[in-house]
């Protein structure tokens, strides 16, 4: 029996999985939750060009976010890909919860605002990071919810309790480890998604309402561009960064992110980022 506020019923399982490429059976065991994971990052970017876009709103509910994200093609902000995920996880039998961050990244400021959401997913006795939304820095598979939990490979990361409770989950840059959010697992709800989905698209802080945002997370290379700054990441290696020009930023949206945006979407994008230069 699903959980009525992810709305597992509702989602078309089929479409979302082959959308992420996800090939065979699913059953809620840590195996398919791995799976789905590394397919989705893989495949869906952070995509925050509906707040450039001149949109009013960015709907969070699950019909439109299908319509979005698995038949148009298009990636979403955090709030729209847990939505998405947490419908996922339902349907197929997981027991699942939300719960807010607050970004350290580049800042490392540990009072910010917990706009951040991801998900926790309970199985045989614990709890597992199911995380989908961070982006470029973002894990590629769950972590399991316990001190000192680590995800080792080519990327790695790991996860300690801070004396105060909360949970911080770092990268493991060769350079040294980079702090990327800290958060308790306290419940949040879809109608919290609405208050922090407003926050995201009409705040003058919000980072998200004023440049291009993709990222995007693959097996062998990470990419991240902000504005038209395009950050590239390999295993093993330092970052590199590259100015784009406004022409070759709008043809990363496909090319590098792989998000499909309407021609006129297009155009739209190509004013705003002209006015706003």
């Amino acid at each position: 029996m699903t959980d009525t506020r992810w709305q597992g019923d509702a989602v078309d399982l089929d479409a979302y999985l082959a959308r992420i490429g996800h090939h065979g059976d699913v059953a809620p065991d840590l195996a398919t939750l791995r799976r789905l994971q590394a397919a989705h990052v893989d495949a869906i970017a952070f995509d925050n060009l509906d707040a450039l876009l001149g949109r009013t709103t960015v709907p969070l509910d699950l019909d439109r976010v299908q319509d979005k994200i698995v038949r148009q093609g298009r990636g979403g902000w955090c709030l729209e890909q847990v939505v998405l995920a947490a419908a996922v996880l339902d349907r197929i039998g997981f027991r699942v919860s939300a719960f807010a961050a607050r970004s350290r990244v580049r800042t490392g400021n540990r009072h910010g605002p917990a706009v951040h959401v991801a998900l926790r997913v309970d199985l045989a006795g614990d709890g597992w990071l199911f995380d989908i939304s961070f982006g470029g820095y973002g894990p590629h598979e769950p972590i399991r919810l316990a001190d000192g939990a680590r995800l080792d490979g080519d990327w790695s990361f790991d996860l300690t309790r801070e004396p105060h409770g909360e949970y911080r989950l770092r990268f493991l840059h060769p350079e040294g480890p980079a702090e990327l959010y800290g958060f308790t697992t306290d419940p949040r709800y879809p109608a919290d998604f609405e208050v922090l989905n407003h926050w995201c698209l009409t705040h003058p802080k919000s980072p998200f309402n004023r440049q291009i945002v993709l990222q995007r997370t693959r097996p062998k290379v990470r990419h991240l561009l902000i504005g038209t700054a395009l950050t590239e990441l390999r295993p093993g290696q330092p970052a590199t960064v590259r100015d784009l020009s406004r022409d070759d930023a709008l043809a990363a949206i496909w090319d590098v992110f792989g998000v499909s945006l309407a021609p006129n979407d297009l155009r739209a994008l190509h004013r705003t980022m002209a006015g706003a230069a």
